[in-house]
């Protein structure tokens, strides 16, 4: 890596922490340049305003976070196991993360866990062109072993799945609510794959 990829890492690291901890609206690009330990021009420089840096980075990370998730899931397609798709998709942030030079599989998912609660205007191209297709290929690997279940249900279930999800991976130093952080996540997210599994049957009997 060289020096600017270094120093567009090391901002990209400060500011996801910034982000996380005090959102969006309670980011200043001083508090990122101080936490990077740079000067703001070096960001204006790199990723031009406050909201271009957000993107870029939220952008950034979608890369690995894709690679990984998607690469788990083609694992657990072929054992027929909607559990197994389900742990195989929801777990990899934490079992498959490889590189933490921008921030761990774990500081992402609490990224992406504040990232539900910014303006919709602020994340929406970025979601939509960088992270809907993967998830996309997810659900759609799930739901063939629920076939005729009606989109208002799975909707329905697809947001309590993410609300519970997000309580075990994100409920550390980084929430919103600054509760202690659940031990043992691989095993909390096995079971709640195995919980939700069940609930999505009790729509197809």
């Amino acid at each position: 890596m060289n020096k600017s990829d270094a120093t567009k890492a090391g901002i990209m690291r400060a500011a996801i922490l910034q982000f996380t901890r005090v959102g969006y609206e309670g980011t200043v690009v001083r508090d990122i340049a101080q936490e990077a330990g740079v000067n703001i021009g070096l960001i204006r420089y790199h990723f031009g305003h406050k909201a271009d840096l957000y993107r870029d980075t939220l952008a950034y990370i979608s890369e690995q976070y894709n690679s990984v998730c998607l690469s788990a899931l083609r694992r657990a397609v072929p054992s027929h196991n909607p559990e197994e798709i389900l742990y195989a998709w929801l777990a990899a942030p934490i079992t498959d993360w490889q590189d933490a030079t921008v921030a761990s599989g774990e500081e992402v998912l609490c990224f992406l866990n504040k990232m539900g609660y910014e303006p919709a205007e602020l994340t929406r191209e970025v979601y939509e062109s960088h992270y809907s297709y993967a998830l996309q290929e997810w659900q759609e690997a799930l739901l063939t072993h629920f076939p005729g279940m009606a989109r208002a249900d799975w909707l329905w279930c697809l947001t309590c799945l993410r609300g519970m999800y997000f309580n075990i991976v994100a409920h550390n130093n980084f929430t919103l609510w600054n509760l202690p952080a659940i031990q043992g996540k691989q095993a909390a997210i096995r079971r709640l794959a195995a919980d939700t599994v069940a609930l999505l049957h009790t729509y197809t009997e």
